[in-house]
């Protein structure tokens, strides 16, 4: 069996291709810059979908077995999404309201954030948790799969041209990312947060939508950080509160079954 240690340097090996095949492919696809916006809208991510395909592949390769592709638990776990719910119901209500996306743009928005929400979580909550749980403590291994990732988000500038936006998005990213991590733990499943992190990129990409999709101006970062700290600002404290308990983090390493 792989050592602990062994098995987390293959797994961030493994995301860091993850993540090249995600940012490198839609570049092969664009002339030049772009906005998240019209990336998602316009055509299929095939970055998203290579870079899942990718990680299926890896994983069932590895024999890991342990990503959490099981029945949440325990009884009334549903109970521990209220306030990702809430925070989906919001911005479903204003994406309804005041998007401007048309019926083709919004079924290709829903399949490739989807997508998105299958892809990112397999790769941190799945994957890199998988091994970071057994080789770190358990505060060094939730804040490593936390910031990595926020970490990748920065790399939308790639696409974007606009490291500072990007960088926002990487802050949020991280302080949302908690919340999921500790939603992962506590259901010991990962399908609940893939389905919630889907919803709520296509939430706010349909909230975005009423924007017309242009790029925000520089002079806008300062919003866009306020904004966003309003908003997964108190995601971010749910999700250590979720983990505050001594009984829940003593059994963090284990999802009930049998781990590769």
């Amino acid at each position: 069996m792989t050592s602990p240690m062994k098995r987390l340097g293959l797994a961030i090996l493994v995301v860091a291709i993850w993540a090249a095949i995600t940012m490198v492919v839609p570049t092969l696809q664009l002339e030049g810059t772009t906005t998240l916006q019209e990336l998602i809208t316009k055509s299929l991510a095939w970055g998203v979908a290579g870079a899942a395909a990718f990680l299926v592949t890896a994983v069932l390769i590895a024999g890991w077995r342990d990503m959490g592709f099981r029945a949440p638990s325990p009884p009334g776990w549903w109970k521990l999404l209220w306030l990702p719910a809430l925070y989906l119901a919001g911005l479903a209500t204003v994406g309804v309201t005041t998007g401007k996306l048309e019926a083709g743009a919004v079924t290709m928005v829903l399949v490739n954030t989807a997508m998105v929400g299958f892809s990112e979580e397999l790769a941190f909550r799945g994957v890199l948790w998988g091994a970071a749980r057994k080789a770190l403590p358990f505060w060094a291994g939730f804040l490593l799969v936390s910031a990595a990732f926020g970490s990748v988000h920065v790399f939308n500038a790639i696409l974007t041209g606009e490291l500072a936006g990007a960088g926002v998005q990487a802050l949020n990213a991280f302080m949302s990312g908690c919340a999921y991590l500790a939603i992962r733990i506590r259901t010991r499943s990962i399908i609940p947060i893939m389905v919630i992190h889907a919803l709520w990129d296509f939430t706010v990409f349909l909230v975005g939508s009423g924007g017309g999709g242009k790029a925000a101006a520089p002079a806008d970062v300062i919003e866009q950080l306020t904004f966003g700290l309003i908003l997964t600002g108190p995601l971010f404290l749910y999700g250590l509160w979720l983990v505050r308990s001594e009984t829940v983090r003593a059994g963090w390493r284990d999802d009930g079954e049998s781990a590769g």
